[in-house]
């Protein structure tokens, strides 16, 4: 699978990777790319990365660069917890259009037209948890606090009207997992900012892993003209998500081997980018 140049950037990370990423990050960025057609694509590693593992990738999509782990800026943001992530995310889309793809996708429906427009039209988009719109602030923050959770992103959100300005904010519960930062869109400055309040209103807590979501869930709400992708089209995989009608699922955690359907939708891509083999 050639890489084609196009005025957007496919990011995805690796960090502490086995040799079981390695092989998600495959079905996730071929089944992807076999849909979008082109794009840059960019991993960030690790510096001591494996030479024989970058070979290998670099077999099956020639073309992918590679970013440094450690060498990226985060300003005041914190290290770990997938910021990094984000804010390489943030410094490339100052410069082009730039979509964060996680190893634990899967993109098996007959088109993803909604984002293609997105990526040709500098639109900026994020995967929504639930089908969740984006909303004020304050109505995010009501929300928040009818979930009984003690989940750190969770516990964030229902603190958001302390935020400066939050009366003037929009947010979306959201996950951080498939997002399109639109070119000359919401700065690093925004979110240095949002981490500095962030952990005002939430003490040590705020560096828990799971803030940096409410970050991106933050800066894709406030983005100008951002949108939400159409659910359960492109939807979490879980219980209350309608399967087998959809073209994009993001495997979280959570719920990644329940029924074995992982398994049973890697299986069909796997033969499908294979010719049906």
């Amino acid at each position: 699978m050639q890489v084609v140049d196009a005025p957007w950037n496919i990011v995805s990370l690796f960090y502490k990777c086995d040799p079981y990423t390695i092989q998600m990050y495959l079905i996730a960025i071929k089944s992807f790319y076999a849909r979008i057609k082109r794009g840059r694509i960019t991993l960030i590693v690790e510096r001591d990365f494996s030479s024989d593992v970058r070979r290998k990738l670099q077999h099956h999509l020639p073309g992918i660069g590679f970013a440094i782990f450690e060498d990226i800026d985060l300003g005041a943001c914190q290290s770990g917890g997938c910021w990094e992530r984000l804010m390489f995310m943030l410094e490339r889309s100052r410069e082009e259009y730039a979509i964060q793809l996680d190893s634990d996708t899967v993109t098996f429906g007959p088109d993803i037209g909604e984002v293609i427009h997105c990526a040709e039209n500098n639109i900026p988009f994020t995967l929504s948890s639930w089908g969740n719109p984006i909303v004020p602030m304050l109505e995010a923050v009501k929300s928040a606090r009818e979930i009984e959770s003690n989940y750190v992103g969770i516990a964030a959100e229902r603190l958001l009207d302390r935020y400066p300005g939050a009366e003037h904010l929009k947010y979306v519960q959201a996950s951080g997992a498939f997002t399109g930062f639109a070119r000359g869109g919401i700065g690093r400055g925004d979110i240095e900012n949002f981490h500095r309040e962030g952990e005002k209103m939430l003490g040590a807590r705020w560096r828990e892993w799971g803030t940096e979501q409410c970050a991106s869930n933050f800066a894709i709400a406030n983005s100008p003209g951002a949108l939400v992708m159409p659910f359960p089209k492109y939807s979490n995989f879980g219980p209350r998500t309608v399967h087998g009608t959809g073209s994009f699922l993001h495997f979280l955690g959570t719920h990644r081997y329940k029924f074995g359907y992982y398994a049973m939708i890697a299986r069909d891509v796997i033969g499908e980018l294979s010719g049906g083999r």
